[in-house]
């Protein structure tokens, strides 16, 4: 029992150290991609909002207007110049992100150039000897906010953000910079709380960065992320991966894009997934002590309830097995067990009756069988006898004594040595010549008994033996003998799909329908035929029991007239 309830105590402990782990691993994945959701998009709002001020100067607003003609234009004048400084200063003031702009630049590519500076910071003045430090400034370059780079005339870092500038028909005229400081992230995630252990990571384009503090560093060692399957994010935004950084073990990483080509992503320790091994350790000792207590009680409890009981149980059933059945009140408990207790000495009193039954049928089948030895005929010597009866006849010309003693013989023999429960139609038809040539002999002409068959085969049907002889002798002695004389006419015929009915008529007195009802309701007492207590309704109930409901005996007749009595059975080959 202990050690049951230990081994319990034990993988209960375990399945819930994993059940916690399971559920605390996903609280940490759905709370980590909840955080990095609600930052990527404030970050989205601000990168979105320094695209905008990046397009008005690509294409179809005022101020790329402006540019068009101002570096279209041949004739070009300083007038020009400042009209598109003011709309480009225009439009950078009502950027709601402009304080993130760490300079913009739009230039024709050959030598005509304008910048917004939003520096606080010490920083080297635009010229045209310097511009060509800006990498990016030339017809081809198409860029997205896919890396952080050094501003080259300031100390500050920044992402950079490259468009074309298109002036008619869509031809390009021209390219804008717009550097946007760092700040633009790492300011939306002063608030944001880092478990320990884990890193806070910064994808742009193809290049991988770490977000410390205020500072974007750049991860000199690849990764490649690993799809993680174990469980699903919440929301399609978000990816789940394993990644090694710098040759550490693989951590889980959930990452969210910000926008195309800008992805955030934070690691998760392993060790944020188990539940504290300082807490769990003690609750698991705990459980294991009381779960011990709570067995050895239960083990005290049951031993003295339920072992010892079972043992006095056991030692009251050996002694009832060595043959000691005297009443034992110490088992008779006010339990369950008490109740057993009570049916042990039930039981060896039933033993003790049994046995003097027992002794009393003994001795009344040895008085039995000393009866049945002084009773005792041998069949074959009645046999014999009624043989050499029929023999002396026939000598003396007494051919109906002759007669009278073969058919008596063959009934006998079929009673005796006759086994079968069901036999064909025509052996019970012979068994009946057999009876009714016997009462023939009895009534003389006043009895007669005509039998009509449809078809032969139908005399290879089964029926249950002695079932006609009962029908007939009812019309003799009920219906023929009141009346002085009579005829009986048996007629076998098909009935139905396969069915046989016989029926049984004689001329006789007839009976009234209360009389019907009353003979195959009720057992007959007793009987003057051949058999006793074999009556119309046990023909009826043995056909039943032997075929089912369908079959079986009915009766019609009419006072004075006729008596039919009809038998429906099954045209059945094989009992």
């Amino acid at each position: 029992m202990i050690v049951f309830a230990l081994l319990i105590a034990t993988l209960l402990s375990f399945f819930s150290y994993e059940l916690i782990s399971y559920y605390q691993r996903k609280t940490t994945i759905q709370a980590t991609e909840f955080n990095l959701q609600l930052v990527s998009h404030i970050i989205e709002q601000d990168l979105l909002n320094l695209s905008v001020l990046a397009m008005t100067n690509s294409t179809n607003s005022t101020t790329n207007t402006l540019l068009a003609d101002y570096f279209e234009s041949p004739d070009a004048k300083a007038r020009d110049a400042l009209d598109v400084f003011s709309s480009m200063q225009e439009d950078f003031q009502i950027n709601r992100s402009y304080n993130y702009v760490r300079r913009l630049i739009v230039t024709d590519n050959k030598g005509k150039f304008l910048q917004l500076d939003n520096s606080v910071s010490v920083s080297t003045p635009l010229t045209i000897h310097n511009i060509g430090q800006i990498t990016g400034l030339n017809n081809e370059t198409t860029e997205e906010f896919d890396q952080v780079i050094k501003d080259p005339l300031s100390t500050a870092y920044g992402i950079p953000f490259i468009l074309p500038i298109y002036g008619d028909h869509a031809s390009r005229i021209g390219t804008v910079y717009l550097l946007v400081n760092t700040s633009v992230i790492t300011d939306k995630l002063k608030g944001y709380t880092l478990p320990e252990d884990s890193r806070l990571l910064l994808t742009l384009g193809t290049n991988h960065y770490e977000i410390i503090g205020d500072k974007i560093q750049q991860i000199t060692t690849p990764y490649e992320p690993v799809a993680y399957t174990e469980d699903e994010p919440v929301g399609p935004m978000t990816k789940l991966s394993e990644i090694s950084l710098e040759g550490e073990e693989q951590t889980l990483a959930v990452s969210y894009v910000v926008r195309s080509g800008v992805e955030l992503t934070q690691t998760i320790a392993g060790n944020q997934f188990a539940p504290k091994a300082n807490i769990w350790i003690p609750i698991m000792f705990g459980v294991c002590l009381l779960v011990l207590l709570l067995s050895g009680i239960i083990t005290l409890y049951l031993t003295r309830t339920i072992s010892l009981p079972v043992e006095k149980l056991k030692k009251r059933i050996d002694k009832i097995a060595q043959g000691n059945f005297l009443l034992d009140r110490n088992i008779e408990w006010n339990s369950e067990l008490g109740d057993v207790g009570r049916g042990i000495n039930r039981l060896s009193q039933d033993i003790i009756a049994l046995m003097d039954s027992r002794l009393a049928d003994e001795k009344q089948k040895q008085e039995l069988e000393y009866r049945m030895l002084q009773n005792q005929i041998n069949p074959h010597f009645l046999y014999n006898t009624l043989n050499s009866i029929k023999w002396m006849a026939t000598i003396q010309n007494a051919t109906g004594i002759a007669e009278m003693t073969t058919s008596l013989s063959r009934l006998l023999r079929s009673i005796a040595k006759d086994n079968r429960r069901l036999l064909p139609l025509r052996d019970e038809l012979n068994l009946l010549e057999d009876y009714f040539l016997i009462q023939k002999y009895r009534y003389g002409s006043t009895v007669t008994m005509v039998q009509d068959i449809a078809d032969e085969e139908l005399l290879n049907g089964l029926i249950p033996r002695f079932t006609l002889q009962p029908l007939v002798e009812n019309a003799i002695f009920h219906g023929i003998e009141p009346k002085g004389r009579g005829d009986i006419q048996i007629t076998v015929a098909k009935s139905g799909f396969a069915d046989i009915l016989i029926t049984v008529e004689d001329n006789g007195v007839g009976m009234e329908e209360e009389q019907i009802t009353h003979i195959l309701s009720k057992q007959e007492e007793g009987s003057k035929g051949l058999f006793e207590n074999i009556g119309l309704r046990s023909v009826n109930e043995r056909l039943q029991l032997a075929f089912g409901e369908p079959y079986g005996l009915s009766i019609e007749s009419k006072p004075g007239q006729y008596t039919q009595m009809k038998l429906l059975i099954p045209f059945q080959l094989k009992g």
